[in-house]
Parts: C-alpha cells; sequence; structure tokens
C-alpha cells in the first residue's frame, strides 16, 4: 500500500488532484483509514492513474475523462488517441517554429531596411524551361510556404520511382490571379514523358528579367530578398510582370548541400 503522497508522486500529479478524482469516482483509494481519513493506493492503481493523466492531456475535461474510463478505454485505443495527440502537437510546434521564423525575418528586413547594393543585382534574360510539378492556390504566400517543401517532396518521390532523370535544378513559380497564389513547385527531366500525377508546363522565355541570389543557412529570410528585389525594380523605374522564378541551385535538402542558394528571377517591362 501506498499512502497517498506517494502515491501522488509516482502519478505525477497532486495530492489534492488525487482527492478529487476520488470525489468523481475516478480512482478511489484501495483503503481509507476510519480513524485518520489518511488514503492508501495500490501499486496496480497506478495504471488508472496513467491513463486519468494522459487523457487529460489530450484536452479532454474531467467530465469526458469519467466517461470514457467508465466505458472501457482500453490501452491500445488510449496509445492511439496519445499518437493523434503527439502528431496534432508536433505539427502546431511545426507551425509555430515557421511563424517564429517568419517574424524573426519581418523583424530583420525592418531593422536593417529591404535596400541591398546595386551590385547584387543583373538584368537579364530567362529562357524557356519545361517542368514537370504539381501546384496549388491560395489566398498568400504565407499560406502557400508550408505547401512548397511537401510539393517538390512529391514530385521528386515520382521522378526517382519512374527512374528518370533530372536534367536541372528545381523551379518554384508563382502566379498572382484572382484567387490569390498560383505557386508550383517542378523538376526539369527534360523532353521524357512525366510520371503519372505530374503536370507538364513550359515556362516561356522572358526578354528582361531582374534577379539576385539568396544565400543563407535558413530559408526564412528569402522574403526579405524578393522584397529587395522589388524596391531594386521600382528604384530603377521598371515594372515587374510574369511569373517570378525560385531557381534552387543548392539546398540542404541535398546530398551534398550544406546551405540554401537560390536565383530569384523577377520579369520586366
Amino acid at each position: 500500500m501506498l499512502r497517498i503522497g506517494d502515491f501522488a508522486r509516482l502519478a505525477g500529479v497532486s495530492v489534492r488532484m488525487l482527492r478529487h478524482y476520488d470525489q468523481l469516482g475516478l480512482l478511489t483509494p484501495a483503503r481509507t483509514d476510519e480513524f485518520t481519513g489518511y488514503r492508501y493506493y495500490e501499486v496496480a492503481q497506478l495504471d488508472r492513474a496513467n491513463q486519468l493523466v494522459a487523457t487529460k492531456e489530450l484536452g479532454f475535461t474531467l467530465d469526458e475523462v469519467s466517461e470514457m474510463l467508465l466505458e472501457g478505454l482500453s490501452d491500445a485505443r488510449l496509445v492511439e488517441m496519445l499518437h493523434e495527440r503527439e502528431a496534432a502537437l508536433m505539427a502546431q510546434i511545426d507551425a509555430d517554429q515557421l511563424r517564429l521564423q517568419r517574424v524573426r525575418a519581418r523583424l530583420r528586413s525592418i531593422e536593417k531596411g529591404t535596400t541591398m547594393s546595386t551590385s547584387n543585382f543583373t538584368e537579364t534574360s530567362l529562357p524557356a524551361v519545361r517542368l514537370v510539378q504539381l501546384s496549388a492556390t491560395a489566398s498568400s504566400m504565407e499560406e502557400i510556404e508550408p505547401q512548397i517543401g511537401p510539393m517538390f517532396g512529391r514530385v521528386n518521390q515520382e521522378i526517382d520511382e519512374a527512374g528518370l532523370t533530372r536534367t536541372g535544378p528545381g523551379i518554384a513559380h508563382y502566379t498572382v490571379t484572382d484567387a490569390g497564389v498560383l505557386a508550383a513547385a517542378g523538376e526539369q527531366i527534360g523532353d521524357v514523358a512525366p510520371p503519372p500525377g505530374l503536370d507538364v508546363v513550359t515556362l516561356g522565355s522572358v526578354p528582361r528579367a531582374l534577379t539576385t541570389t539568396f544565400e543563407a543557412d535558413g530559408i526564412e529570410g528569402i522574403q526579405a530578398a524578393w522584397q529587395a528585389l522589388v524596391v531594386e525594380v521600382d528604384a530603377r523605374g521598371l515594372t515587374p510582370t510574369g511569373v517570378c522564378r525560385e531557381v534552387y541551385r543548392e539546398t540542404p535538402l541535398d546530398p551534398e548541400g550544406t546551405k540554401w542558394v537560390v536565383d530569384l528571377q523577377q520579369p520586366i517591362e
């Protein structure tokens, strides 16, 4: 037998919470001393305590926990629910980390300003490029950014499973539409037939474009680099137009990649 204090310590809850569980009929002491009122628990009751703590961690109220446990929640179902909760929390952490990166990048952009030396920019033409790709539309770049990486992953998986060879760097391109932003993640495989499920798109040649290269350990600063590029376009008395491109020369996801090296290409007129 364990006294309530020892049982609380082992279960990872407070003595007050154990008394509350007792009042609700969720975890009743194995014995209560009729003279002192001391509560005693059996070691085997730790399993029940673990279930209570776990279901509460899932975000359920005590009333809901009571209903589930009284209905006989199995350990297998509890483990399944915990895995689901774990996945949801990890997704939330990833989303929060992405928001934090964007806030930090925005803060650096505001603190440093968006102007860059004109030596960092090159006016050039862009060649036509044939891509196999996946695309998605969202109301803003904030919604699109988390989708680009997974889209590239799916495109490359299809290419690898089809035994095809890439003939150039991956390219993301963006088009502003009435519905928001159309974003695509594409790879170059020459003129061969695309794997099933991938679209084939040819980006036409562009006579004039202003370009710069984004180079950093992390990708979060790329939005500030795009802003700097458009600021430079405006400073030169030009107008951004057409489909802008990101050409991924190197990424940490590459077999020998150590950083992000991305050409930002903005068509102009």
